[in-house]
């Protein structure tokens, strides 16, 4: 598990799609007919390869983001207990490596930042440094803080010593922010189950029947090409649905929409499983 940098995810957006297209004028060249009667399967296969593989990444991303996130606080505190006891900010930073007080990533980091400070890097550039590296919301907002202060003529000891606390505060504020956004999350796959049934619903119990219908015998080739269509479009709104509702749901849930990809992969998923069974396609 380590840092996924944004060009490596952006290349490997860009690589999805690019096999995506090449997958597309392929099938096209080669039978226009299949392109046409597997478009909604096309459509699908099409969303998975592309979001897939970048949500991985987001996915590897993050924990390595919150992995240092959570330990923060004891960093700061580590550093500020330190430094009470006479100690210079590199040896604190050391000590709380060294005593494993921090682990895994952001101990990895904070060593980069002694070695910058050993290097002679001002605290507050290679402080900077970090900031920029991990690029966080909460290890932003820290590091915006201590270099505040530390401009306005703080000492970094009495720095980290306030900070110790607010950390603590901030990691507080944005679990209950997570936990009052999760019946938004909800609602919206409620919002997708309620149309999955209603679909599945109205193909099955009211224009399938109409299909058959001895009164419309007459135009019954139009008809079973009306019930085609539409389970052309609903397979369509289901995929675009689920697709977008995803990445509304990261955007609602995590401050972000990458982070809707997994819900997106989920939804789509599902409902395309549900609607395969349901209202098998026009091509069975």
């Amino acid at each position: 598990m380590g840092k996924v940098t944004i060009k490596k995810r952006q290349y490997t957006v860009g690589l999805s799609i690019l096999a995506v297209v090449i997958a597309l004028v392929v099938i096209v060249v080669v039978s226009r007919s299949a392109f046409t009667t597997y478009i909604n399967e096309i459509f699908f296969v099409s969303i998975i390869v592309i979001l897939v593989p970048s949500a991985i990444l987001d996915l590897k991303h993050q924990r390595w983001i919150s992995s240092i996130e959570n330990q923060m606080p004891l960093l700061v505190r580590g550093v500020a207990e330190s430094q009470e006891t006479g100690m210079t900010l590199i040896r604190a930073l050391e000590k709380v490596v060294d005593n494993k007080m921090v682990s895994g990533p952001l101990s990895k980091e904070v060593k980069q930042l002694v070695i910058e400070m050993s290097w002679g890097t001002s605290f507050e550039d290679a402080l900077t440094n970090f900031k920029n590296r991990i690029n966080s919301p909460i290890v932003n907002r820290f590091c915006v803080l201590v270099l505040e202060a530390s401009r306005s003529g703080g000492t970094i000891k009495k720095v980290f010593t306030a900070t110790a606390g607010f950390m603590e505060e901030m990691k507080d504020i944005d679990r209950e922010t997570d936990a009052q956004m999760k019946p938004y999350i909800i609602v919206i796959y409620a919002a997708f189950a309620v149309f999955i049934v209603t679909a599945i619903l109205l193909v099955q119990s009211f224009f399938a029947p109409m299909s058959g219908s001895q009164q419309i015998s007459g135009s019954g080739n139009a008809v079973i090409g009306g019930v085609g269509g539409l389970k052309d479009f609903f397979y369509q709104d289901m995929l675009v649905s689920g697709l977008t509702g995803g990445l509304m749901a990261g955007k609602i849930g995590e401050r972000r929409v990458a982070g809707g990809m997994k819900h997106s992969i989920l939804l789509v998923v599902v409902g395309y499983a549900i609607f395969f069974a349901g209202i098998p396609p026009n091509w069975m």
